[in-house]
């Protein structure tokens, strides 16, 4: 099961990290891509606040995708780092959720329905990764006091 988890970290966190690094080179080409709100589609904040975010997320996620490699290997500080990791998915995943409810709820432009139904989706997604390894990553953490 940990190298299952370990690969699932490796492979959807290292795509999405790909994502944030070419948000934060090309933004312009990841909108073309579809990794971010097309501009005719989203209003001049929401572009702002994405691109600022893809920078600091290039701080952020990278720690699941290293706890991935490190469950594969079955490093002694894979629990520790899988802890922080998802701590930091389910964290990002509800903000941005949150954030993004809140624009549209104020007549923000955030992006067409199609946009939002798969970033909804990455934000699911990321929560029950994040909530799926803080569980697996507990019990190895205990057994250390």
């Amino acid at each position: 099961m940990q190298t299952i988890i370990g690969w699932t970290l490796i492979v959807f966190g290292g795509g999405l990290y790909l994502a944030q690094i070419i948000s934060s080179i090309n933004f312009p080409f990841a909108q073309r891509l579809g990794i971010q709100e097309k501009p005719d589609t989203s209003d001049t904040i929401i572009q702002r606040s994405e691109r600022y975010t893809a920078y600091w997320d290039l701080l952020t996620l990278l720690w699941l995708p290293i706890a991935g490699v490190l469950m594969v290997i079955d490093h002694n500080w894979w629990p520790i780092m899988s802890l922080i990791g998802a701590s930091i998915y389910l964290d990002t995943a509800g903000r941005e959720a949150v954030k993004t409810l809140s624009f549209l709820h104020e007549g923000i432009k955030v992006g067409t329905n199609k946009e939002q139904q798969v970033f909804f989706s990455f934000y699911i997604a990321m929560m029950v990764i994040a909530i799926i390894v803080i569980a697996y990553s507990i019990p190895p953490l205990v057994s250390l006091l």
